[in-house]
């Protein structure tokens, strides 16, 4: 059984309690659905923009926005990248509403879309050769790490270990446990290309799994973004055993992450004020919240949807959807067994 080495101290006791004081604070914002809904769609499109220019994509984001929301066909090995990505963070959280658990045969799927166009060869498929994270100069071959395992069997075995120790119920603070399976899944580095976009949405899922709404209300890849050579400098000081310094760098990055969003609600507020204001403001149920939730998730739903996501009848998901509709947030498409229902376009002013 894969065992974690790391010391627990105050730096990591101090930002567990401003993680845990900030997201309480954002969960008690209440945000109105166009908000919220807004927030969460701007998220995915920054955590797909950062974690991409982290592995050297050069777009930005806006680039991002224009590809991953519009009709844009990527052409570019960058613009399909962000494509992938984009999807892959749609993906995750619609499965964390299926509680799946992270298993290999997750994370090859995982893979697969995230590198889909990208690879000729070992889409989907765990590494079986050498492979080492570094860069070359005129001079020499500079090696930053060089993985333990270089077969698809020993690296399949010590998956299977890390996903055991990181399913199994235990005290261990979910924060931290999320840092640990971080840096090791980096560190095993299962394949030739996209271990570290895929250790960071893998990361991100298990969040989601442990109820912290990444990508709704805040992202993890800024943080990392801002100073990579110091995101892949803590991150590879675990690679001899000790995850002391990178969980206190794990833990600080969550922190600013959520203090950022804070900032950016904040924002938000003021910028749509009129709109939560007397009578514009929109009162929806908790089952309404969690419709409008799928309908960010997959973009465009049918009545089987909600019936299969919150396990109702097809009268019941059919009233939620009305209740949407009558109150301005969903529209509409097509008649009878054909119709199908996306966010309503607002009109811009």
């Amino acid at each position: 059984m894969f065992e974690p080495k790391f010391n627990f101290t105050p730096k990591m006791v101090n930002e567990l309690g401003t993680i845990e004081r900030i997201y309480g604070q954002i969960l008690g914002e209440k945000l109105i659905p166009s908000l919220a809904l807004k927030l969460s769609e701007e998220n995915l499109v920054l955590a797909t923009h950062h974690s991409t220019s982290i592995e050297g994509n050069p777009l930005s984001p806006q680039d991002v926005t224009n590809i991953v929301l519009g009709d844009q066909i990527p052409v570019t090995k960058s613009e399909k990248e962000v494509k992938n990505y984009f999807a892959v963070l749609n993906r995750i959280a619609v499965l964390a509403k299926k509680h799946e658990q992270i298993t290999t045969d997750l994370t090859l799927k995982l893979h697969h879309d995230l590198m889909s166009d990208l690879l000729k060869d070992g889409l989907g498929k765990f590494r079986d050769g050498p492979v080492f994270v570094g860069h070359k100069t005129k001079i020499e071959i500079v090696v930053k790490h060089n993985p333990p395992y270089h077969s698809e069997k020993e690296i399949e075995k010590a998956l299977v270990n890390v996903f055991e120790w990181l399913n199994k119920k235990d005290e261990l603070h979910p924060l931290i446990k999320a840092g640990i399976f971080h840096h090791e899944f980096a560190y095993i580095h299962p394949f030739f290309d996209g271990n570290g976009r895929l250790a960071r949405a893998l990361t991100t899922y298990y969040l989601l799994l442990n109820n912290y709404e990444v990508s709704k209300y805040f992202i993890l890849d800024d943080f990392y973004d801002v100073d990579r050579q110091q995101y892949s400098d803590t991150l590879h000081s675990a690679d001899k055993g000790d995850k002391t310094q990178w969980i206190e760098y794990f833990l600080e990055g969550i922190a600013v992450s959520l203090q950022g969003a804070i900032a950016r609600i904040n924002e938000l507020k003021n910028v749509n004020l009129e709109e939560i204001k007397g009578e514009k403001r929109v009162i929806v149920t908790s089952r309404e919240e969690e419709v409008l939730q799928i309908v960010l998730d997959k973009k465009a739903i049918k009545t089987s949807d909600i019936q299969e996501a919150l396990s109702v009848t097809r009268q019941q998901a059919h009233a939620l959807l009305h209740s949407l509709v009558k109150k301005g947030l969903l529209q509409k498409f097509g008649k009878t067994k054909t119709s199908y229902y996306k966010l309503a376009q607002r009109p811009r002013g």
